[in-house]
């Protein structure tokens, strides 16, 4: 049995109340940047788990103007190559990076929308945080270089709101919100 000091278990005690609280939010942003208005039209919309501390990890990324969304999971730097996004030019290197699950609902789409030529997708995210703009910059396996990676785009956003979500789900990004009593909260 393993003893742990009073701090020991008093972390461990925070460290499991802000996971129990994380809290599952969805933002929407416009597009500001030519890649974004390229690739997303009329937008996104990211769900993510919030916990206590700040930034949200996201979940999914959702087409804000048509029903597609791209599940998200964890992304390696080492699968964008030697060095990861360090030894790339012209990225942001303090960011979140996930990998788009191609087998996932339009996980195919957004590959071939966002990184043409690409059999994979890393989507690297800035802080996702209330009323802040948010950047994502977009990578594809490089088809002339393998085991590389290469930038596909630099999408940057505005904050537009945020949706309040169904009681005890997660929005189902193929019904039409439109109509929807649940519409985007900007009065936060």
């Amino acid at each position: 049995m393993i003893k742990l000091g009073w701090a020991a278990a008093a972390a461990v005690a925070i460290l499991s109340a802000s996971v129990a609280r994380a809290e599952t939010r969805m933002f929407s942003y416009d597009p500001i940047s030519p890649d974004a208005k390229r690739l997303t039209g009329a937008g996104v919309t990211i769900l993510f788990n919030q916990g206590l501390l700040g930034g949200g990890k996201p979940i999914k990324v959702l087409a804000t103007g048509v029903p597609a969304e791209a599940r998200l999971k964890d992304g390696r730097q080492k699968d964008l190559g030697p060095g990861g996004l360090s030894a790339m030019d012209g990225v942001d290197t303090d960011v979140m990076l996930y990998e788009v699950d191609a087998s996932a609902a339009q996980g195919k789409i957004y590959v071939r929308a966002f990184c043409p030529g690409s059999t994979r997708l890393w989507l690297s995210f800035s802080t996702i945080v209330v009323r802040r703009d948010l950047r994502i910059q977009a990578f594809g396996d490089d088809p002339k270089a393998a085991g590389k990676a290469r930038l596909c785009g630099t999408l940057d956003f505005s904050y537009r709101g945020e949706w309040r979500l169904p009681k005890g789900r997660a929005p189902n990004p193929m019904e039409d919100w439109t109509d929807n009593p649940q519409h985007p909260d900007t009065s936060n």
